[in-house]
């Protein structure tokens, strides 16, 4: 994508975003990592096709270390990556400390998985992207499968004796993708990872 295509995709990345905010989820845009890291210059609704960094803030519950929590997580989002959207965009956490799951570590990408994004070829957005972040945060992604250890398998022990395995917050409620998305109301997401078994 090049040009005023990648412009448009940006500007739709951003609206989806912009009409997600709730108690759960706010966001920053920005054109460069200078600014963001400044938290300067920020982007309007008017700029929306120059929006290159983000600073997503998930106002999510979650575990930081055996029986502690975090209120919410900010996770930096670059989708100034070669070949955005077919490429993932670049991830990484902001908040401290980094939550204690197999899906976040610190100074590393957010390991958001081959299945959300790549095997999408750019049908995936950065909304979509939001909603699978707050699931891996309260613990209720769907998709990797038995097995999957990540970046801290004693948080996945700790999970699995504490929780059985269920989310941290049965009751929690999530960002939700704007129903113009969809051209309909979207009381439940039709957005569901699918694990596929490769063949050996």
């Amino acid at each position: 994508m090049k040009g005023a295509e990648l412009a448009r995709r940006r500007k739709f990345d951003y609206e989806i975003l912009r009409d997600m905010r709730c108690p759960s989820f706010d966001f920053e845009a920005y054109r460069t990592g200078g600014d963001l890291e400044r938290r300067a210059n920020r982007v309007t609704d008017a700029q929306a096709g120059s929006a290159g960094r983000y600073r997503l803030k998930l106002r999510i519950p979650t575990l930081i270390g055996p029986g502690k929590w975090a209120q919410e997580t900010i996770i930096g989002v670059n989708v100034d990556v070669a070949d955005y959207p077919r490429a993932e965009p670049a991830t990484w956490v902001i908040s401290h400390p980094v939550p204690w799951s197999p899906h976040f570590r610190a100074g590393s990408p957010v390991c958001i998985g081959e299945e959300f994004w790549q095997a999408r070829e750019g049908h995936v957005t950065l909304g979509h992207l939001v909603v699978h972040i707050a699931r891996m945060l309260n613990w209720d992604e769907k998709g990797r499968g038995g097995g999957y250890v990540g970046w801290n398998a004693k948080a996945i022990e700790y999970h699995q004796t504490h929780y059985g395995g269920r989310p941290l917050d049965s009751a929690l409620v999530y960002p939700v993708l704007p129903s113009w998305l969809y051209g309909e109301p979207d009381d439940d997401q039709p957005f569901e990872i699918i694990t596929h078994q490769r063949p050996r």
